[in-house]
């Protein structure tokens, strides 16, 4: 019943912990480069839906290559 106990208490400490760490992990700067990542996503598919060759295409690699994946490493 103890070992039961314990086992519960760590497993709780445990996840209180990844939740901590989660937390930390994603500040508002890594927020925020997201949301700008999703803005140009979405105006790079409103201008490939408007016909654009030249703008829609820098738009979504941007967005999808660099933006993207700066707002989860920084």
């Amino acid at each position: 019943m103890a070992d039961r106990k314990r086992k519960e208490r760590s497993q709780g400490g445990q996840a209180q912990a990844v939740n901590t760490d989660l937390a930390r992990a994603f500040s508002q700067k890594n927020l925020l480069l997201f949301v700008i990542a999703l803005a140009v996503i979405v105006i790079g598919h409103i201008a490939l839906g408007m016909g654009s060759i030249t703008f829609a295409p820098v738009c979504l690699v941007a967005g999808y290559c660099i933006l993207v994946p700066l707002a989860i490493i920084i």
